[in-house]
This record gives structure tokens, C-alpha cells and sequence, in this order.
């Protein structure tokens, strides 16, 4: 007889199943009935952000859900016994796993500052990656991909068409993504997705993070938005001391390195938020399917630029974040094997045809690359490391079949990102709101990394025992001196050599 042996997550279209399969409290109850009617085409029944596994007479079925909101791990061992983790650390206590880093991990977090794909900083520990099932049997095992981001562009309608179906559609699905008599919270920054997000769910509570620092600082935008929202809105004050002293307790929580700065910021921002409610809904998805990146509207504005020499974006683009180059990498790693470069796995993961548009081509790789390996990572890491529930209804499968429609020329132009996103949200909240340039979610980490106290921790790790492993010592405390620093973005290849030593030091020291 079958049973749920792990699951993690929320199912959106309860509803629905409950029609189906009687009502439940429990949402595995949901996936058993889901099994036990459409057997392993089931994954297309189901909607939400979600991993489970299921065992069935000593044969395993084991799926992750679209986007990647929930993690799920898998390791087969000597004997061919499979060992399913909701967490990394399940499989690492699990008594049948021997530990080993993955050094080849290494190169490709260097420059993506994360790292992509399905293999794990732990040698042997697989990633089952968004979209896939994974079955196990007789010591067989194949992976399918059930689902996978696609461009479907439609341009017979026009622009404001798409913003009313945005509207619409997120109007009509918000509902399913509470539960009755549930207090619940909600990320809140200066920006148009989390207050578009906020005016659809109509917390109690909202919650952004504030510095000293203002020119990081967006709390007071995010108080304004909370005024026209009716939320009780909450500062989570972060000073360089909370933020650099929880960097190793997140850094274990994450299970691998992640060096976006943002991280650490996300993880205080959900211990706040804790002391208020149980559940916080975020703002993720909304620029992946919308195209709100910067890099997005750069590559317009560099193709109409004579001077500018157009490569197609297969040829260079790896994902929203470009660290290290492999030169760079090269020159600081005792051990450089350059054998799986960056752009090689990013074009693994994404696939487009002839007819496909330069932003297409980018959203594609965004959402295979980038989305899953960073930004769904952390949030679901950071916020389930402080017992916070996050949610995410941009990621609904009814908003991305209208977003996968929208055409790019409706999404981004030389001048504004999430342009049908932002006429859609002006249908709810101030237009000064929605079309607000993009600020990001802004940390002052590389002011603080240069005062002398957190420059000198820095420095401690770069010359530590561990460091010695992997790097040649020298290059990389050369790039802690004043004039590196001075230049712009070099000091996020410091935080990722720093981010990756926290890490080694939770897992290895």
C-alpha cells in the first residue's frame, strides 16, 4: 500500500482535490489520493510549492514541485539503497552517508555565487531539480521532467489586455493560498512586487528590513506602502553586528554556500517577522516571470549602441549573476580543473528554438538557473531556518500560463522592467508605487565589509588553515587591500571566498 513518507510544502489547489478526495487538514492526505487515483502522471494534478516521496511496496516516487520552492535530496548508497532528504542534513545524519565535499562545486559557485544544477557541495548528494520525478525500483532509477518553464508568446492582444488577465488572475487565486483563521504576515519592501502582493493578501502585519545606513534603507517607501495597505508595518532593524553574527548560523541553515549578500539580510528579516506570525507571504517570482532584472533591459540598450558588439546571448549569458571569471578563478585556486565551465551548465539547463528573441532567451535561463539555485533557495532556507512559513502566489501555475503568453516587448524596453506587470498593478496600489524604478533588495554589506572590525574577520578566514586547502593565500589576501575594494563589484568575489570558508568551517572544520 502506498504512503507518504516525506512531504513538505502547500498544496494551492486544495480545492479542487478536496472535491476529489474529501477535505484534510493534512495536504499529504491530498498527494496520497492524488497516487492513488492518477498514479505517476499525478504531478500535473498537483499545484503549489511542494517535495514529497512516496514508498509503494518497496518501489519510490519522489517529486518536486515547479519552480523549485521546496528542496528535495537524494543519495543512492554502495548497496543501492536510496536515502530521499527533504534536507541535505537528513541524508548527512542519516548514518549511511559518508561525508565528502564536492570540490568541483567550487569553481561554479565562484562565479555564480551559488551553485546551479543538480549536484550538491556534498560528493553524491543529488539534487532532484524543479519539475522532475524521480522513480526508484529494483535499484533502477529515472528521472522525468514533468513540467518546464516555455515561451508561448501571443501578440494579438495588446498590452492592456495582458495587464487585466494579470489582475484578474491574481485576484482569483489569492484565496487559495490562505488558509482559514490563519494570521499571517507579509514582506514588504519600497518596491511594486511586495506591495502589489500585500494589497492582494491584505495582511495584518508587514515587515521590511532597515539600516543606518539610508542609502540601503527602504524602510520608510515600505511605511508608506503599509499606510495604503492598512498593515501594522514592522522595522527589522539590522546593524553590521547582527548581520555578520549570524552569518555562520545561516550559512549552516542553508546547507551550501549561498554569497548572495541579500541572504543573511532575509534570514534576520525572518527571525523578526517570526515574533509577529507563523506564515509571511513573499514577493518571489514576480521578476523572474515578468523580466524585472536590470540585465534585461542593458541588453536593449547595448543593441542599439553602434559601438556595441552583439554576441547572441547563448554565447555569454549564465544567469543574473556573474562573479569570477575562469581566469580570475584560475589565478586563486590551488586546484583548477576548468573541465564544466559556467556557460556549459547554464545552457544545460535551458533549451529555446530559432524564432526565440535575446529576452526570451535570458527569462528562459533565468528561470533554470538562477531562480531555483538562488533566489527560491534562500527563501525557503532562511525562512524555515526561524520556523516561518513563506509563501509565494506569484509562483501560481496560473499566473506563469498568462506570464509564458505575454510578449517580451510587453515585459521590458530600453527605459522600464515589468511593464505589463506594473500596468497590472496600478489596477491596486499607487501608480508612484507601481512604476517605481527597481531598487533591489539593497544591503549594505561591502560598506561594512571595509570597517577595520569585519575586515579583520574577513581576514581571519582568508589566512585560516582552511583556506589553505583551496586557495593560494596570498592572491586572495591581496584582494582585501584598499585600492580592490575601490573597485566596483570586487567585493563580491571577497564574499563569496568569505561565504564559502563560513560554510566549509559549519560542515568540514
Amino acid at each position: 500500500m502506498a504512503e507518504v513518507v516525506k512531504f513538505s510544502g502547500y498544496i494551492s489547489n486544495k480545492k479542487e482535490l478536496a472535491n476529489l478526495f474529501g477535505e484534510s487538514s493534512n495536504d499529504a492526505d491530498y498527494i496520497k489520493g492524488a497516487y492513488d487515483k492518477w498514479g505517476k502522471d499525478m504531478p500535473t494534478h498537483i499545484h503549489g510549492m511542494f517535495a514529497y516521496v512516496i514508498e509503494d511496496e518497496g518501489k519510490y516516487f519522489a517529486v518536486r514541485d515547479r519552480f523549485g520552492n521546496e528542496s528535495l535530496y537524494y543519495y543512492i548508497t554502495d548497496a543501492g539503497k536510496i536515502v530521499f532528504g527533504l534536507t541535505m542534513n537528513e541524508i548527512l545524519n542519516s548514518g549511511l552517508y559518508e561525508k565528502e565535499l564536492n570540490e568541483e562545486a567550487l569553481e561554479l559557485f565562484l562565479t555564480y555565487s551559488y551553485l546551479p544544477g543538480k549536484n550538491t557541495f556534498f560528493k553524491n548528494i543529488i539534487k532532484i531539480m524543479p519539475g522532475q520525478a524521480l522513480s526508484y525500483e529494483n535499484g533502477q532509477l529515472s528521472i522525468k521532467t514533468y513540467w518546464k518553464p516555455e515561451y508561448k508568446g501571443d501578440d494579438s492582444k495588446d498590452i492592456e489586455y495582458y495587464a487585466d488577465l494579470v489582475n484578474d488572475t491574481l485576484n482569483n487565486l489569492i484565496d487559495d493560498w490562505k488558509l482559514p483563521g490563519e494570521e499571517y504576515g507579509n514582506f514588504l519592501s519600497g518596491g511594486v512586487d511586495s506591495a502589489y502582493l500585500a494589497a492582494l493578501t491584505k495582511p495584518k502585519y508587514t515587515f521590511s528590513t532597515a539600516y543606518d545606513n539610508k542609502d540601503f534603507d527602504e524602510s520608510d517607501l515600505a511605511a508608506e506602502s503599509a499606510k495604503f495597505i492598512g498593515s501594522e508595518h514592522v522595522r527589522v532593524k539590522i546593524t553590521p553586528e547582527d548581520y555578520f553574527g549570524v552569518i555562520p548560523e545561516a550559512m549552516k541553515s542553508m546547507e551550501q554556500p549561498l554569497a548572495d549578500a541579500s541572504t543573511i539580510a532575509f534570514y534576520l528579516a525572518c527571525k523578526g517577522a517570526k515574533k509577529y506570525v507563523n506564515v509571511c507571504y513573499s514577493g518571489e517570482g514576480a521578476d523572474e516571470l515578468f523580466c524585472g532584472y536590470h540585465a534585461y533591459t542593458r541588453r536593449l540598450v547595448n543593441l542599439d549602441n553602434p559601438d556595441y558588439e552583439s554576441a547572441p546571448v547563448e554565447n555569454y549569458y549564465i544567469g543574473n549573476t556573474k562573479v569570477m571569471s575562469e581566469s580570475e578563478k584560475k589565478d586563486i585556486l590551488l586546484n583548477y580543473s576548468g573541465e564544466l565551465t559556467p556557460l556549459q551548465l547554464a545552457n544545460s539547463l535551458y533549451d529555446f528554438d530559432e524564432n526565440t528573441d535575446d529576452i526570451t532567451k535570458m527569462w528562459l535561463c533565468d528561470l533554470n538557473v538562477w531562480f531555483e539555485g538562488d533566489i527560491m533557495l534562500n527563501a525557503e532556507k532562511m525562512s524555515k531556518a526561524n520556523g516561518l512559513i513563506a509563501r509565494t502566489p506569484f509562483l501560481d501555475t496560473r499566473l506563469y500560463d498568462v506570464a509564458c503568453q505575454i510578449p517580451s516587448t510587453y515585459k521590458v524596453s530600453k527605459e522600464q522592467s515589468k511593464i505589463v506587470f506594473r500596468k497590472a498593478s496600478s489596477r491596486m496600489i499607487p501608480d508612484e508605487v507601481a512604476f517605481r524604478r527597481k531598487l533591489g533588495f539593497a544591503v549594505p554589506a561591502r560598506v561594512w565589509m571595509q570597517e577595520e572590525k569585519y575586515l579583520n574577520m574577513i581576514k581571519d578566514k582568508f589566512t585560516s588553515d582552511n583556506a589553505a586547502k583551496f586557495f593560494d593565500i596570498n592572491k586572495i589576501t591581496a584582494m582585501l587591500d584598499e585600492e580592490h575594494f575601490a573597485k566596483p563589484d570586487n567585493w563580491r568575489k571577497v564574499w563569496c571566498i568569505y561565504v564559502f570558508l563560513v560554510w566549509y568551517e559549519q560542515y568540514f572544520a
